[in-house]
């Protein structure tokens, strides 16, 4: 074992010692012909380069090149001819630094294999009028008789290219490009093969810009790129390739395939990029200002996965531009809203139409496979697409299902409140991506509810099984077959909203919604709660869903408190306490504190009746109504039945018979329970009776303690009976009145008061003495017709408040001229 260690010492030393001994013979050599070398390296470079080139010194270099041997050239200065007018150096170096194969000097070949470039810069000049000292790149053109197709065939002789501390600018100002950059360290080794020169690069160097468009703005700016990576010159193709390089670009690690042609007439270059777990905004900031402005409408706060291909012309023009990604259970911020735990594919292009200009205008973000979690509603979207960057115009659609109950911290409503059911949404939206008022004018879509309970709070009122549609429509919204039970009545509910979606945001007062109704069964006893003073609508601020919803909460309870509910009810079948009707019809404006009954109109008591007017809530349990009526051939027992006689005991649904027409016009107020305040009514009572009836009505049979006592006053039936009435702080002004029965003819006038101011008058003509037959059929004489001589009675409170009929005496035999 000490035998074989101390013969391979002994043989390491023979060969250290033969290597040394070489280097000193190439040492000697290179020394002796030193002058000699320097001229032939300077000179073959010389050779090679069109320009003007000046070398500060030049020097033999064995220490900083070892174990190489070098030419070292100090100050170099490449120059073009129009130098004197740009100002811009092609080329300049501190030092470069010329490695030589001194078995090349020996054969008086070309000796120079490898070049190092240290603190330099090379500038690559094109001006507005197309000159471009380019050409300083292109070999010397040869003597006439050199044969230059052996020339062409002659290998690159250089193995080996290293830069450090350069700066490299491509400044093109007629195409309106600028590349520029600092290489801090290039390795470069070439190997040239008859099909194709293979490039091995170890490259560390910074890329402040890369501006195909400078009015486009700069990709990769001001990023660092390392890498060692392979790539390749294809000869018959005359075009640098490479295929799946690994690259880092401010420490992200990129996969990057491409080709560049070189001398075609209208050279193309490809890129394909490849980039896994990318932060978003990271990806951004590698693409122009213009396109991360764009994109940066969007916030992601998990990495991704992205690929782009950009290819184009080297001659000039924007790049295409495709950029794919994916996200997986990010958090998304939008100008519209926010997402959780979104997943989604997508791409960017900056060629919508081909053949148009590849600019803000012709791009595109496309968005699919959306899914994500918005306040805790699962939300999903096939197609989200964003046009003209420039202007951008944003279509997408929405969908979502979801428990009613998830609504409530949702839209913060003070108005409605979700206790049950289960919703979904289903929206596009097609219009502007940029925040303003008519933003909702452009949304398009339908939300469903199932099986809902919901609360409506101003007025306490409850809808129970809710089931129907809303629609939206540019900024209208539609309600379409809305169902539901309000406290046991069964509402079918349409309605529309013109305009609603942008007047939400900016008028809500001026909103108006046309509200259809229809109830198979109506008891309006149930919604007197409609005349109590609606609670007032409040807003908390601190609304854990954000300032947003807050405001959209805001306005929607504006529109439902402020704004104008046009409302068309029909029902075959309505009921109010005693009172029922069949086949009506109620067109009524629900304002903020205030009804306008448009037009009701109804059957009751084998009649019609008609409704107009108002009601203002001016306090709390106080409403001022108006109210204009018409009665068409009404039975009149059954009216004054259902409404409890009108409020007075003065005459009695017991005690009348006929068929009612009537006009009123009236003012009352009413409470929260829809009763009238005894003092408030004022009314105007025009009436015709026909068919009348009149049946054991106390002041009439009284009217026997002074005549006709052997007459039938218990059932009185009389010819049209007709006056106007007039109502006031309850007393009922009755006009002169004719009363033809079949008992008696008699004129009545005078005052009912429900205060015990009551002051009748009776007229009753002597030409009543003579008794009618079963058979008579009274008919109305006329008021302008002579009654003849009349009894008097008049009728007042007696002292036990009821009324008292006495005769008054000084009229007994008054003439008719009197009546």
């Amino acid at each position: 074992m000490t035998k074989f260690l101390k013969y391979t010492l002994r043989a390491f030393v023979t060969l250290l010692g033969t290597l040394f001994l070489l280097y000193i013979i190439v040492f000697v050599y290179v020394s002796i012909n030193k002058k000699s070398i320097i001229k032939d390296v300077t000179e073959e470079i010389g050779k090679k380069i069109n320009g003007n080139v000046s070398i500060g010194d030049v020097e033999l270099s064995f220490v900083r090149t070892f174990p190489k041997i070098s030419v070292l050239l100090h100050k170099v200065l490449v120059t073009d001819t129009m130098f004197a007018q740009h100002h811009h150096p092609f080329f300049k170096a501190e030092e470069v630094f010329a490695q030589i194969s001194v078995i090349k000097l020996i054969k008086k070949e070309s000796a120079v294999n490898g070049i190092r470039v240290e603190q330099a810069s090379i500038y690559l000049f094109t001006d507005t009028s197309g000159y471009t000292n380019a050409y300083l790149l292109k070999p010397k053109t040869k003597p006439a008789g050199v044969n230059e197709t052996k020339n062409a065939q002659q290998k690159v002789q250089l193995k080996l290219i290293e830069l450090k501390d350069v700066r490299i600018t491509i400044d093109d100002r007629l195409k309106e490009k600028l590349y520029e950059g600092v290489v801090n360290n290039l390795k470069v080794k070439l190997d040239d093969e008859d099909d194709a020169l293979f490039f091995s690069a170890k490259a560390n160097i910074v890329v402040n810009t890369l501006a195909f468009k400078l009015s486009n703005g700069s990709f990769i700016k001001n990023k660092k790129l390392e890498g060692n990576f392979d790539f390749r010159l294809n000869k018959k193709l005359q075009q640098l390739q490479f295929d799946s390089i690994d690259i880092k670009l401010a420490g992200q690690p990129f996969n990057i395939t491409g080709r560049f042609d070189l001398v075609k007439p209208d050279p193309q270059f490809s890129l394909r990029v490849h980039t896994r777990q990318i932060f978003y905004d990271f990806g951004r900031s590698l693409l122009t200002a213009k396109i991360d402005t764009a994109l940066a409408i969007v916030s992601l706060d998990k990495k991704l996965d992205a690929d782009a291909n950009i290819s184009g012309s080297l001659n000039g023009g924007d790049p295409l531009i495709v950029v794919n990604w994916s996200v997986n259970h990010s958090k998304l911020t939008t100008p519209f809203l926010d997402f959780d735990d979104a997943s989604f594919v997508g791409y960017y292009t900056d060629e919508v139409v081909e053949g148009e200009p590849r600019r803000d205008p012709n791009s595109k973000i496309n968005i699919s496979n959306f899914s994500a979690i918005w306040n805790d509603l699962p939300v999903s979207s096939n197609n989200i697409e964003i046009l003209n960057l420039y202007k951008p115009q944003l279509t997408c659609d929405l969908t979502s299902n979801f428990s009613l109950g998830k609504l409530n911290e949702l839209i913060a409503s003070n108005s409605i409140q979700f206790q049950a059911g289960n919703g979904s949404i289903d929206v596009t939206y097609k219009g502007p991506l940029e925040k303003n008022n008519n933003i909702n004018s452009f949304l398009n879509g339908i939300v469903s509810f199932k099986n809902g309970d919901v609360l409506y709070g101003p007025r306490n009122v409850e809808l129970k099984n809710v089931n129907g549609r809303l629609e939206f429509k540019n900024s209208d919204v539609l309600i379409k077959d809305l169902q539901c039970e309000v406290l046991n009545n069964k509402i079918i509910m349409n309605g529309e909203a013109k305009n609603l979606l942008t007047l939400i945001n900016t008028q809500p007062n001026k909103a108006i919604i046309d509200w259809n109704i229809y109830s198979p069964s109506l008891n309006l006893a149930s919604f007197v709660y409609l005349l109590k003073t609606g609670k007032k609508v409040t807003h908390n601020s601190s609304n854990t869903t954000g300032n947003k919803l807050n405001r959209v909460s805001a306005n929607i309870d504006d529109v439902l408190d402020k704004g104008l509910l046009r409302v068309n009810l029909k029902t075959p079948h309505l009921v109010y306490k005693k009172f029922e009707a069949g086949n009506v019809n109620a067109n009524v404006t629900l304002l903020q504190n205030s009804y306008e009954i448009n037009n009701v109109s109804m059957d009751h008591a084998g009649g019609r009746i008609g409704l107009s007017g108002s009601l203002i809530t001016d306090k709390d349990n106080y409403h001022q109504a108006k109210l204009n009526a018409s009665l068409d051939n009404v039975d009149v027992n059954k009216i004054f039945t259902a409404f409890n006689n009108f409020g007075q005991n003065g005459i009695e649904a017991q005690n009348l018979e006929g068929k009612l027409t009537a006009s009123v016009n009236a003012v009352l107020a009413l409470d929260d329970e829809g009763k009238a305040y005894p003092n408030s009514l004022s009314s105007n009572i025009f009436f015709s009776l026909k068919n009348g009836g009149l049946n054991n009505f106390e002041p009439v049979k009284k009217i026997q303690s002074f005549i006709f006592k052997k007459r039938d006053f218990d059932n009185i039936r009389f010819a049209e009976l007709k006056d106007s009435l007039e109502i006031k702080d309850q007393e009922i002004k009755i006009n002169k009145m004719e009363i033809q029965s079949n008992v008696l003819s008699m004129y009545v006038q005078g005052v009912y008061s429900m205060k015990g101011n009551t002051d009748m008058s009776i007229q009753i003509p002597l030409s009543n003495l003579k008794k009618r037959n079963a058979d008579y059929d009274p008919h109305n004489e006329g008021l302008d017709q002579k009654a003849g001589p009349s009894l008097y009675i008049r009728g007042r409170p007696g002292a036990d408040g009821s009324i008292q009929f006495k005769p008054e005496l000084l009229h007994i035999f008054r003439k008719s001229k009197n009546k």
